[in-house]
């Protein structure tokens, strides 16, 4: 299956709507994203929160240990935590900056 995931520069985007905010952010992404050939990393733009980005190496190794929704079309839902620097609860190298801090964005 092809992939309609825009993905630029090898990055791929999640804004993350801020009804899921917390120490912890809630959120999930279509397995055809994941597995696209030019993805290289995903970023998770929290709204009012931080901005979190994740090799897709590790969360093509990960994700598929989870959750499935959308009659199996999407991982997830997971949990981010840029604190403890885990997604669904395994310790994962991720950058995270303030920088998109968006207000109550409606993602």
């Amino acid at each position: 299956m092809i992939s309609r995931a825009t993905i630029i520069n090898g990055r791929w985007q999640r804004r993350v709507p801020w009804r899921m905010a917390g120490p912890v952010w809630r959120t999930d992404m279509f397995k055809t994203a994941l597995l696209d050939e030019r993805l290289k990393e995903a970023e998770f733009i929290c709204a009012s929160g931080p901005t979190v980005v994740v090799q897709a190496d590790d969360l093509r190794r990960i994700l598929p240990l989870g959750n499935d929704h959308y009659a199996g079309q999407i991982w997830g839902p997971f949990n981010i935590d840029p604190k403890a620097r885990t997604v669904a609860g395994y310790l994962m190298p991720m950058t995270v900056t303030d920088e998109h801090q968006d207000q109550r964005c409606a993602c």
